[in-house]
């Protein structure tokens, strides 16, 4: 009976050991980001994440950041008519972001390394702006995927890939032999996101 006990207990403190626990987090994160159309190239960043593990397995978090992007500033387009070609030329801009979002991450086990599923949910707001472009300003959200890699009861490694979708603002220009014009084109802009970071 006595090593049934000893079993026993040595099996919930193996388990306990791996446990993520419950209670307030903060992490620090980096990220990079590489853009899937047209509007963005590149962009970088760093953020801070507070907030709440319910359990094993379900984590809430408010997180604030700042983020350099490359995106496009506006586009023009030349129509060349009956007896010459058309052209288009892109001008891009670099633009400094904050970033405000709301962080929902669920654990798939609770072991030493542990894969996750998450979504952010925020707005970007674009220091640079004029009184027109706003480019990357406004609402975002990112689903990602990534795992947790526990370094001791206090601190975890991790990494996450994520897709992008922030709204976007840029303006159009149209120049023909018959009539020229530009608009603000608002289109969503997409990104493939890398994140490292540090919870503590």
């Amino acid at each position: 009976m006595k090593k049934v006990v000893i079993t026993m207990c040595l099996s919930m403190f193996c388990a306990l050991s791996y446990a993520q626990r419950s209670g307030y987090e903060k992490s620090v994160e980096a990220k990079g980001a590489i853009g899937l159309d047209d509007r963005t190239d590149y962009s970088f960043g760093v953020s801070m994440i507070n907030g709440f593990r319910f359990n094993d397995y379900l984590y809430l978090g408010i997180g604030a950041g700042y983020e350099y992007l490359n995106g496009l500033f506006y586009h023009s387009y030349e129509s060349g008519g009956k007896y010459s070609t058309s052209s288009s030329y892109d001008s891009k801009s670099t633009q400094n972001l904050i970033q405000l979002f709301a962080r929902i991450k669920a654990n798939f086990t609770n072991a030493k390394i542990s894969p996750f599923a998450s979504i952010d949910l925020g707005n970007s707001f674009n220091l640079d702006k004029t009184d027109e472009i706003k480019m990357a300003n406004g609402f975002f959200f990112e689903p990602a995927i990534g795992c947790d890699f526990k370094i001791s009861n206090k601190q975890t490694f991790y990494f996450a890939l994520g897709y992008n979708q922030q709204q976007y603002e840029y303006e159009h220009f149209t120049i023909s032999s018959y009539n020229s014009g530009h608009e603000i084109q608002k289109k969503p802009a997409g990104s493939f996101n890398i994140h490292v970071g540090l919870k503590f």
